[in-house]
């Protein structure tokens, strides 16, 4: 493995999974269908009007006794989820019995947003973010703001974070990637390797079904003509690509990923990613260059969004417990 400064890549408190639970597959399945807590908090509803005339939906959690100036974490979700999504509810929940605001975004069509939005979401809809963030920024103009984005969630994340570096995000203090796709075009290819058929498949048909859904709202929206056997990649040459303007596939996975502004950042980043993930290489997080304030810590196991064990406070969700605990101290 290729050495870096040690600021920037830790292995500091590295994940170690329950017993019977070391299969990257079995943390990943686990992780996804385990349900979420009780969000025993009132949740606002709120909307934001995007340039195009398409909306995003933002569900405000307040914690008891957070003012103005308090901390603000935006949730985003990742691939096929919502702000429903049980990492989702599990990531607010941690957050808030900390006294953070959490603001859980729905990116454009996802969940109930499929009403509200003609164009749909990518790997790269760091535009869409940057909306969010502001809206939320004019909610309390004195609160740092930190994103927490989960696998493609945590990909738009990063690239915003990136971005901000030339073209800031007022209120943007800090961002946390947890097993973010920071490769698309490598990681698709991961996903479409034979041990990952069934995961792949599970994918691509929950994408088929969201499509064919929005195409009832809006009946004009365009519907490819898809062969019998579809795979992700092509899934986004027919569709993701050409609807969200990019020239194929191969361009969208280039320009979407977040791998070559990363170390751009100026805020503080942590990254958390398992080198046995099944579907996010590991390769770029080795290859990373960066500045000290982005720390990577990739641990051996804990599958995709898994990492179901011990995480220190006598729960077993270690991702969102050492996100969560990274937010209250950072800044």
């Amino acid at each position: 493995m290729k050495q870096r400064p040690q600021s920037f890549f830790s292995r500091d408190g590295d994940f170690t999974p329950l017993p019977l639970l070391g299969n990257p597959h079995i943390q990943t399945v686990l992780a996804l269908f385990l349900g979420g807590p009780t969000l025993d908090y009132p949740t606002h509803e709120r909307q934001v009007r995007l340039v195009d005339g398409d909306r995003l939906l933002l569900y405000d959690n307040v914690p008891t006794g957070w003012r103005p100036g308090g901390r603000i974490a935006v949730v985003v979700h990742g691939l096929g989820g919502s702000h429903r999504s049980g990492h989702v509810t599990h990531q607010a929940v941690m957050l808030l019995r900390k006294g953070v605001r959490v603001v859980r975004l729905e990116l454009r069509a996802a969940g109930r947003g499929i009403a509200v939005a003609r164009h749909t979401y990518h790997a790269g809809s760091s535009d869409d973010l940057r909306a969010a963030v502001a809206e939320v920024h004019r909610w309390s103009p004195s609160s740092p703001i930190f994103v927490v984005g989960q696998s493609l969630g945590g990909n738009v994340a990063l690239k915003l974070a990136g971005e901000a570096a030339g073209d800031p995000v007022p209120g943007l203090a800090g961002v946390v990637a947890v097993g973010p796709p920071i490769d698309v075009a490598r990681c698709a290819a991961l996903l479409a390797e034979p041990r990952n058929v069934v995961s792949e498949q599970f994918f691509v048909r929950a994408l088929l079904g969201h499509l064919q859904r929005h195409r009832r709202i809006f009946p004009e929206l365009p519907m490819p003509r898809f062969p019998r056997h579809v795979t992700l990649r092509l899934f986004d040459e027919l569709y993701t690509a050409p609807f969200g303007g990019f020239a194929g596939a191969e361009d969208l996975y280039r320009r979407t990923s977040s791998l070559p502004l990363i170390p751009r950042i100026d805020v503080p980043a942590l990254i958390l990613a398992a080198r046995d993930d099944p579907f996010i290489a590991a390769e770029p997080f080795e290859e990373l260059r960066g500045p000290a304030h982005v720390e990577v810590r990739l641990v051996e196991r804990g599958g995709h969004l898994g990492f179901l064990g011990p995480d220190g406070a006598g729960g077993i969700r270690w991702a969102e417990r050492t996100a969560a605990a990274w937010v209250l101290r950072a800044g």
